[in-house]
């Protein structure tokens, strides 16, 4: 942190610049999950976790995300397990909990599920940062985030 006139200020890094919600990013590849915490945080607050178990974690323990970037195939548990639980914590929480899903290698089979689970986007690897931020900033701004989501079939 920086201090200006005797008061400690975030570093400008690390400040949300636009309103809205936490997002919680799981990705398994390492190098992919560093660009986007780093390209992510400069706009929202973000917990990224690097595995499908830390990302149920978060989600059993933190009643404030808003929204959820998730890969789709990860060793383990995987994208769909985690929009499963995702489910349970809008059941929870009272609030729907948009998703975004990262993909390089889905089939369509595997989008359908992820969509019936309740993936709103999917989001092609490489991912363009720029259509992200769009489509993150349309579904936090809209509120969609703290509507209701309608029970899908898990």
């Amino acid at each position: 942190m920086k201090s200006i006139n005797g008061r400690q200020m975030p570093s400008p890094e690390r400040v949300s610049l636009r309103p809205g919600g936490k997002i919680l990013l799981v990705e398994d590849d390492l190098p992919t999950l560093e660009v986007l915490s780093l390209f992510l945080e400069r706009f929202y607050p973000l917990i990224a976790c690097s595995s499908g178990e830390s990302a149920l974690h978060v989600l059993d323990t933190n009643p404030d995300v808003d929204l959820i970037l998730t890969d789709l195939r990860m060793p383990g548990v995987s994208g769909c397990d985690v929009l499963r639980s995702a489910i349970q914590y809008a059941r929870r929480t009272s609030r729907s909990v948009p998703a975004i899903v990262l993909t390089g290698h889905g089939t369509s089979e595997d989008e359908q599920q992820a969509t019936s689970l309740g993936a709103r986007y999917f989001q092609r690897k490489p991912i363009d940062l720029r259509q992200l931020l769009a489509t993150i900033e349309k579904y936090l701004a809209t509120g969609e985030a703290q509507r209701p989501r309608e029970e899908t079939a898990a």
